[in-house]
């Protein structure tokens, strides 16, 4: 069996906290590791694509049995998956991601100019 694991970000220093769960609920606020900043995770009610959504603090986090966070929206007693962007960890990027980055725009910037090159060279035919 999987064990499950809810992943949040802290609002203040923005590192990522995991939750290992062995039940089905967790209560909040939950304290970072990090900076020891108690927070709750936010979700959007009823759904983040919704255009009559709100953002709601969650007093209780419920894990079901695909491994997703849930909770329940106070004012309208919704099931809600989505978190809020707040609260949703960042992905870590590669530690040659802004080496990657460099190149592909070195390799642009020589590609326009052999391009203009080029139309200096057929233009003076």
């Amino acid at each position: 069996m999987n064990r499950k694991t809810a992943q949040f970000a802290c609002p203040n220093c923005r590192s990522t906290i995991v939750l290992p769960v062995n039940g089905n609920a967790v209560d909040t606020p939950l304290v970072c590791q990090t900076c020891g900043q108690a927070f709750s995770p936010h979700f959007y009610c009823p759904d983040a694509n919704s255009p009559a959504r709100h953002i709601f603090a969650a007093s209780k986090l419920y894990i079901d049995n695909a491994g997703q966070v849930y909770t329940f929206c106070p004012e309208h007693t919704f099931t809600s998956y989505s978190l809020a962007a707040d609260s949703k960890p960042r992905q870590r990027r590669a530690p040659l991601y802004h080496l990657s980055r460099i190149l592909d725009s070195f390799a642009f910037r020589v590609a326009l100019t052999i391009e203009g090159w080029r139309w200096r060279m057929a233009s003076r035919r």
